[in-house]
């Protein structure tokens, strides 16, 4: 009886431990990938969801997430073969580069706006990657 009670003891710390192991290895961790984050703030940009576009921001970027969704709304954006990959990482900031372009149409005139022209800035924000930025190539 008492091997079998010092047998759980040692299973009951065992696994506290692993699961401690386990917390601490992914708890710094931000959900998600930057680049895929940016696809779909960009996805959601086009589709004119301002309210996805805010969840995959920043706090600081809010603002210029609700700009962003207003100033195409009206004019049929699309995307064009988008890819996005994570160019650097900075400690708690990624930069994430995008090929292809989001068109745009009004009044018969087809606009393009590259999107290889500037690095989206993502950073670690609630245990996620959220756009909070741009930087210029």
């Amino acid at each position: 009886m008492r091997a079998m009670r010092k047998a759980s003891k040692t299973l009951t710390l065992m696994a506290t431990i692993g699961l401690s192991i386990a917390l601490v290895a992914c708890g710094d961790a931000p959900a998600g990938d930057p680049a895929q984050r940016i696809e779909a703030y960009l996805q959601a940009r086009v589709k004119g969801d301002v309210d996805r576009m805010i969840t995959l921001s920043c706090a600081a970027w809010e603002p210029s997430a609700r700009l962003e969704a207003t100033s195409i709304k009206g004019r049929s954006p699309a995307l064009d073969a988008l890819a996005c990959r994570t160019a650097a990482t900075e400690g708690n900031t990624a930069f994430v580069a995008c090929n292809g372009k989001i068109v745009t149409n009004y009044d018969g005139e087809r606009r393009e706006f590259d999107l290889a022209e500037r690095q989206f800035k993502v950073v670690q924000e609630g245990g996620e990657w959220r756009m909070c930025g741009y930087r210029s190539t």
